[in-house]
């Protein structure tokens, strides 16, 4: 889109481009103070360039509004077009060098694009004592197109080139970046726009704000009570803090922010502000110590300011004993530079709590009193960093009922677009989060376009996900709105306690590398949008009988096609039923009419009736369309009966038994079939059937000569009972089946005749020499005569 915004008073002609814009209808806006007329087709451009004049009242809020294109076949992506103070100029080349400045006058808004490794200057001149305050919406723009991820960089220069102020990021404008200063001295200064990296490229637009406005960067009280009028300290600008009366909101919303006003104009972005139903209390300083404490009460909601390197500040309160309060940091919220870190003290010092990123990156605590007393709490930054950009706002209160719902993305970063074709419904699910409190909500729409309706069924209100039907049957015109979705709460024995929101989509509107979150939109209107009617649409034949725990369904979907339309047909389950699943790969092809759904329950399902409904996608004219059916039942039931399996061994190549023992829970009409199956290859049995009153079946299994040896651990029952026409398909029981070789055979060996030991030889006599023979008859004569040996 061209240009990205304009001045309050003025009337613009917007350029839209993009693919199959052709049968463009309108171009929605949110919020209030637009007015479009005049949307063309740009007739040579083959449905690329759409055309619209915007007027803005002369007393529009500034600030960003959300363009897209209804056609008569869908809803565009979100544009943003912003309204501010100042006329818009645009660049004009060459200004990419020092000496080749563009010159501006002064409270201006410059409409240009940084190409790659390019470098903008633009020269205005000023008087000594005047405030110069540079701020550019770049990466705020929103603008994702050609993938270019652009972070702007902002610098003023002076005359000899030396830097006086610069800019990359900053909390308060989050990737964007801003510098406010006074001018030291008359002359012509020269502003600087560059890509932080020297990036850029085909798409990398900027609007950039020129002037003399104010251009604080923190704010105390950083919230006040919904219609309240609240006097607020700005702080931070360079000319000094300044007052400002703000008027909150009747209702809270997601977002709300002030412009501050010093003079004729005002700063073209907000400083967000909290709002909500608890008391201001402002820090009075000294308050850096457990002695120094600012009182507050419960519930109220303390503000400050961490002013230095060396600040902490302290509030304290009276608690009685087990008394529980939710003590919780409001800062980056808010646009704040501080990261928080909360610390829960009692009167003596010691500390009992505290968090640093509970709220990523704000802190919060819920604290319970050990004691009657009083409490006193501390808020720092974890760096230990300060200024007039660390402010904060800490509520404590009670634990109260909260709700949130968000809508879920149907793809990753991709959130679904409330398209519904005439006559036709469609679903999308939502996230709901229940805090302090359990059971139902209800769901209902708020500015819907006429004749459409949103639908959430009963048994699904006290779940975490809910399914969001959009019907449009009561064929409406083509049209589209701006619409909210709510969800309530109210205890059933406190009227006082209740829970109220509205339904919020998160869109993901710039990445970068590695898929990382840089900036995320949180909406509270939704587009919801009315089409012609589509070329197809599906019935499902509603099961007359139960899927039982542990079962299967086979769930029919019969497609109804317009002549001539004969695309493939996708299709989904929007939910399941809890315990169940379904296969997510079902199409009805070409030119088919049906297809079926397998669901199958687990063991342990909750056995209870769900509402569901089944989406159906399909490509019509170059793009998908989806519809949904109408909610319809699945009723998940005990089985009808138990069985048991005994474990069995066998032999290759024999048969055996297997008997199984039958209990009957649920009575039903004639026969039920029963096979076994699990058994491993070269095995086989015969299904048989049973009835009501059978207690016991046994299978006949043959196995092979060459079944394969070993265990299997998978033996189950597959009963199908008939009722009502329909099957009722069961998985029961578990058994083993083990495969073994055949035993060997044992022969019996003859005895063969035992063979005749041979006979011992006598030992050869030893040879003796002619010294030993004389010593042995020596010995020998000495033994006859009986005398000893003599002596040497």
């Amino acid at each position: 889109m061209i240009p990205y915004g304009a001045q309050t008073g003025q009337e613009v002609t917007v350029t839209f481009y993009g693919d199959r814009l052709d049968d463009t209808e309108e171009v929605l806006c949110d919020g209030t103070g637009i007015t479009v007329s005049e949307v063309t087709v740009v007739p040579d451009k083959k449905g690329k360039q759409v055309t619209a004049k915007i007027a803005i009242a002369e007393d529009a809020k500034y600030g960003t509004r959300r363009l897209r294109l209804r056609t008569r076949s869908g809803l565009s992506e979100i544009v943003n077009f912003f309204v501010g103070p100042f006329a818009v100029v645009d660049e004009k080349e060459p200004n990419s060098e020092f000496e080749t400045p563009q010159a501006i006058s002064n409270n201006v808004t410059v409409h240009g694009e940084i190409a790659n490794e390019d470098v903008d200057y633009y020269t205005v001149d000023l008087k000594k004592g005047e405030r110069l305050s540079v701020e550019i919406e770049g990466l705020r723009l929103g603008n994702t197109a050609a993938g270019t991820f652009f972070d702007p960089y902002i610098a003023v220069l002076n005359s000899s080139r030396f830097e006086l102020a610069a800019e990359d990021d900053h909390a308060l404008t989050q990737q964007d970046a801003f510098v406010s200063l006074i001018i030291p001295e008359d002359g012509t200064y020269t502003i600087q726009v560059r890509d932080a990296s020297y990036g850029g490229g085909r798409n990398a637009y900027y609007r950039l704000h020129v002037g003399n406005y104010a251009r604080p960067s923190g704010v105390v009280p950083a919230g006040g009570r919904p219609g309240e009028t609240v006097e607020v300290t700005f702080l931070g600008d360079p000319a000094g803090p300044f007052k400002q009366q703000v008027t909150f909101p009747a209702e809270p919303g997601f977002s709300f922010g002030a412009f501050p006003k010093q003079g004729e104009s005002a700063t073209p972005t907000c400083n967000p502000l909290w709002v909500s139903e608890l008391d201001n209390v402002i820090e009075v300083e000294p308050n850096e110590n457990v002695g120094q404490a600012t009182p507050m009460h419960v519930p109220s909601a303390a503000n400050g300011v961490v002013s230095s390197q060396e600040d902490s500040d302290y509030f304290k309160f009276s608690l009685k004993k087990n008394q529980e309060v939710d003590i919780d940091v409001i800062a980056r919220r808010v646009r704040s530079s501080i990261d928080s870190v909360l610390d829960v003290y009692d009167s003596k010092g010691k500390r009992l709590a505290g968090d640093d990123d509970r709220k990523r990156p704000d802190s919060w605590v819920r604290f319970k009193a050990p004691a009657d007393g009083e409490y006193v709490i501390r808020v720092r930054d974890q760096l230990g960093n300060g200024g007039p950009d660390y402010f904060y706002r800490v509520e404590v209160s009670p634990r109260q009922p909260e709700l949130t719902i968000t809508v879920n993305d149907i793809s990753r970063y991709v959130q679904p677009d409330i398209v519904v074709p005439k006559g036709r419904r469609r679903a999308v699910l939502a996230t709901v989060r229940r805090d302090n409190f359990g059971g139902a909500i209800s769901i209902s729409g708020e500015g819907l376009p006429e004749g459409v309706k949103v639908e959430t069924p009963e048994c699904w209100l006290d779940t975490g996900t809910i399914p969001l039907v959009f019907d449009a049957t009561a064929s409406p015109a083509p049209a589209g709105t701006y619409g909210k979705v709510k969800g309530a709460w109210q205890h059933p024995d406190n009227k006082a306690l209740v829970a109220n929101t509205t339904v919020e989509q998160h869109y993901l509107r710039i990445r970068g590398r590695n898929n990382q979150v840089f900036w995320e939109e949180k909406f509270e209107e939704v587009p919801v949008v009315v089409t012609e009617e589509v070329p197809f649409d599906i019935q499902v034949t509603v099961p007359k009988v139960p899927l039982v725990r542990d079962g299967k369904m086979d769930l029919k979907v019969t497609a109804t096609r317009a002549e001539g339309f004969d695309e493939p047909i996708q299709i989904l389950v929007l939910q399941n039923p809890p315990g169940v699943n379904s296969s997510r790969s079902i199409k009805i092809d070409k030119g088919k009419t049906e297809a079926s759904i397998p669901f199958n329950a687990s063991g342990n399902a909750p056995l209870k009736e769900s509402m569901i409904t089944v989406r159906a996608l399909a490509k019509v004219n170059g793009g998908t369309m989806e519809i949904c059916s109408p909610y319809f039942p699945i009723t998940v039931a005990e089985p009808y009966m138990s069985m048991e399996l005994v474990n069995v061994a066998d032999e290759q190549g024999k048969e055996i038994s297997l008997p199984v023992e039958i209990e009957n829970s649920t009575p039903f009409e004639g026969k039920a079939t029963v096979e076994l199956l699990g058994l491993p290859t070269k095995t086989k049995t015969e299904p048989t059937e049973i009835d009501k009153d059978t207690k016991q079946i046994v299978f006949k299994i043959q196995t092979e000569k060459d079944a394969p040896v070993g265990e299997t651990k998978n033996l189950f029952c597959r009963v199908i009972v008939t009722e009502n026409g329909e099957p009722v398909e069961h998985k029961l029981g578990s058994g083993r089946l083990r495969i073994n070789k055949p035993a060997p055979v044992v022969v019996a060996k003859k005895e063969e005749p035992k063979k005749e030991e041979p006979k011992k030889q006598e030992p050869k006599p030893k040879v003796l020499s002619r010294l030993e023979m004389l010593r042995q008859q020596q010995e020998a004569l000495r033994e006859q005569l009986g005398t000893a040996p003599a002596s040497n």
